[in-house]
């Protein structure tokens, strides 16, 4: 059994006295790893090639002061310590260099000894304290929501772009795109960038709240103002007071709730259910959703006049299959958060398995991918994600993909053709196409999935109660494309 070793903390001292560097090898040479420099200049050659933990340093050497030499330092090493060595009459040099980052000053002659091992005792305690917090803070960042739109592309561009132009205003926001494109990380990122960004930031996804219970957790309600209410709640309304609302899945919010929103957004005022005042709030609303609200409109199912004010300012993401050329950057970002969460060595992808999800159209989009990056870096055993380690269905995608088109060429798939353009609107035959790839998506997604919704939403990055309606909007049973005895 080999013995164990013990890493000893690493003390630079600089001083142009050979006595005085004596007697602190003599003094510190048992305990630490000791490095002793009468040159200033050889000290900065060492500094620039070797870390260490703590410098000692002499105010006044010939050549190099200790105050030019804590500066080199600073920039060399930024997490290690300083300590500056004075004589009495440069105290106010020494103060000096506290305040530009030394750790401590001792003056000369140094008399009490082990009282100078405790102050770099110290020192060695400060630095463990500073790598352990830059820790936490990298590890807190590996679990904290994204504010970040990775990627070069036009598109993603000019949302950035967007974003900081309407960040400081008050006027709503509709966030449009597909699902899984990072609707709430615009949000947030509008947050972050705005006067607000010290205040609350609150959201909440309208398709997963009832009918019975969104008005409550939107505007509040008071004791007594409906069956189960034992107690006054205050609405989200309320509680972003000063902030931010996220309202994910606008286009989902009953009628009724639509008009006591539209007030709240013109008067600035909620009315809790069951209450006989109104409350003046200060909120930004931000809205998001993955439907067609102009159709929804056409169909009576949103208001005009409420979609007219939540988009004051509209924000359009594009899908990752319109920014491939995002997709290796995104992919890395994920899979540097990942490792930072999980504490796993995979630290990058080889170029066959970039070219694979490069290649792959992404129907889910950004959440999708992070799926596709976690999957592979669990099965990764070394630093390199390959082929092997990516999910099936996306190493598959292209085979995929080429026998839908030779499907939909044999069979004209229902779509609208070219020569048909004549005789309907650009908005009508957009909607017709969008209809059609859902259809057809939803039919593929199934089949491979064998009906199994939770393995379709894992697949596609779908949530199950968006999957839910999308496949209620086609009329699309999945127990019809269940296994046969699955459904005997």
């Amino acid at each position: 059994m080999s013995p164990k070793v013990s890493i000893k903390a690493r003390i630079a001292i600089v001083d142009d006295e050979r006595v005085i560097l004596e007697s602190w090898k003599e003094v510190l040479g048992d305990t630490y790893e000791v490095h002793l420099f009468a040159d200033p200049i050889a000290a900065q050659r060492f500094f620039d090639a070797e870390d260490v933990d703590v410098a000692i340093l002499d105010v006044r050497m010939p050549g190099m002061d200790g105050m030019q030499l804590l500066e080199h330092l600073q920039r060399a090493q930024p997490r290690a310590e300083a300590i500056m060595v004075t004589g009495h009459g440069t105290i106010q040099t020494a103060v000096q260099a506290i305040r530009q980052g030394a750790y401590d000053f001792m003056c000369k002659p140094i008399d009490d000894l082990d009282a100078a091992v405790r102050r770099i005792d110290s020192a060695l305690e400060r630095k463990k304290l500073r790598q352990v917090n830059a820790n936490l803070r990298e590890q807190l960042d590996a679990f904290t929501p994204d504010t970040n739109l990775i990627g070069q592309s036009r598109g993603i561009s000019q949302v950035r772009s967007l974003i900081d132009q309407i960040a400081d205003s008050t006027a709503p926001v509709l966030i449009c795109g597909e699902s899984g494109t990072g609707k709430e990380l615009v949000a947030r990122a509008l947050h972050m960038r705005s006067n607000r960004r010290d205040k609350p930031f609150l959201a909440i996804n309208c398709a997963a709240m009832s009918e019975q219970l969104i008005d409550s957790e939107l505007f509040g309600h008071e004791r007594g103002a409906f069956t189960g209410a034992v107690a006054s709640h205050k609405g989200l309304f309320e509680a972003a007071d000063g902030g931010v609302l996220f309202l994910d899945e606008i286009g989902d919010v009953p009628l009724q709730t639509q008009v006591r929103l539209l007030r709240a957004l013109q008067e600035g005022e909620v009315r809790p259910v069951g209450a006989t005042r109104s409350r003046i709030v200060d909120v930004r609303v931000l809205c998001a959703t993955n439907v067609d609200l102009e159709r929804a409109m056409r169909e009576g199912k949103f208001r005009e006049d409420l979609y007219y004010r939540v988009s004051t300012f509209r924000v359009s993401l594009p899908p990752l299959r319109d920014r491939r050329d995002d997709v290796p950057l995104i992919a890395q970002y994920l899979l540097d958060k990942t490792q930072r969460r999980s504490g796993r060595q995979v630290r990058r992808f080889g170029d066959e398995a970039l070219g694979a999800m490069v290649a792959y159209d992404w129907p889910g989009n950004v959440r999708e991918l992070n799926n596709a990056v976690e999957h592979a870096a669990t099965l990764c055993v070394g630093e390199a994600i390959e082929v092997e380690h990516l999910p099936s269905f996306v190493t598959s995608g292209a085979a995929a993909r080429g026998q839908r088109r030779a499907q939909a060429a044999a069979s004209g798939g229902g779509a609208v053709v070219v020569g048909s353009v004549s005789s309907t609107t650009y908005s009508e035959a957009r909607t017709q196409l969008i209809d059609d790839f859902e259809r057809r998506y939803l039919e593929d997604l199934l089949v491979a999935c064998e009906g199994n919704l939770s393995e379709a939403s894992r697949r596609s990055g779908i949530d199950r109660s968006n999957l839910r309606r999308m496949l209620r909007r086609h009329s699309i049973k999945a127990a019809g494309f269940r296994a046969e005895e699955d459904v005997a």
